[in-house]
């Protein structure tokens, strides 16, 4: 945003601005990969701008950012090092109210997060076999790899679907559990056995793209 006549200390406080709107909203957008990645480069060069952890670091906004971080489940070294630095403010000043104190790590989004990652390595990863199964036997070849793969992807989840329910049953069966807890736990089982899934579809697909890559 420009206007004729603004003074630089006028312009300096819309960039101030604008990186806030631009940080909040690939945090608040961060279920897209590349928003999460611009999220973090973003709070990394804002850090090295300030030479983090040197005294001259911006208290207030270092706290925001954490806060933005743990409301969207967001995690890097730097919001590591927030985290450990806000602990030691807080040791230091027990009466201080830090902004993101009472924020809990939103747990869910995180593990969102982590399957969305992992799905798009994945991906890139099967993509690259199926390029270098084109290039060394053919079109069928490829096509062939990719239903397999679709296939045992469908007959994972299938099977894992069972699993689930199946611990989930078990759970209500003990009746110590309630509504809310067996909600959480099936979440969670739910989102184990995916990443599992991703995981032994990314060491299948690392192995095959190996041994495409010997000279045959």
């Amino acid at each position: 945003m420009t206007r004729q006549g603004w003074s630089e200390c006028e312009k300096d406080e819309q960039r101030a601005k604008n990186w806030d709107i631009r940080l909040e909203h690939y945090a608040k957008n961060s279920h897209v990969l590349k928003n999460c990645v611009q999220f973090r480069r973003m709070v990394d060069k804002w850090a090295e701008s300030f030479q983090f952890p040197s005294a001259g670091v911006p208290t207030m906004k270092m706290l925001s950012i954490l806060k933005l971080s743990r409301e969207n489940g967001i995690v890097s070294e730097t919001l590591t090092n927030f985290h450990y630095a806000e602990k030691e403010l807080l040791r230091k000043n027990p009466k201080f109210a830090s902004p993101a104190a009472a924020v809990q790590f939103n747990t869910e989004k995180h593990h969102q997060l982590c399957l969305v990652s992992i799905k798009t390595v994945v991906e890139r990863r099967e993509r690259a076999v199926a390029a270098l199964l084109m290039k060394k036997r053919g079109r069928g070849a490829a096509r062939d790899y990719r239903a397999g793969v679709k296939t045992a992807m469908d007959a994972a989840v299938l099977k894992g679907r069972e699993d689930v329910d199946a611990q989930v049953a078990a759970a209500v069966a003990c009746g110590k559990e309630c509504a809310d807890s067996i909600s959480a736990m099936k979440k969670k089982l739910e989102h184990d056995m995916m990443f599992d899934i991703y995981t032994n579809r990314l060491a299948v697909s690392n192995k095959n793209k190996k041994q495409l890559q010997v000279v045959e």
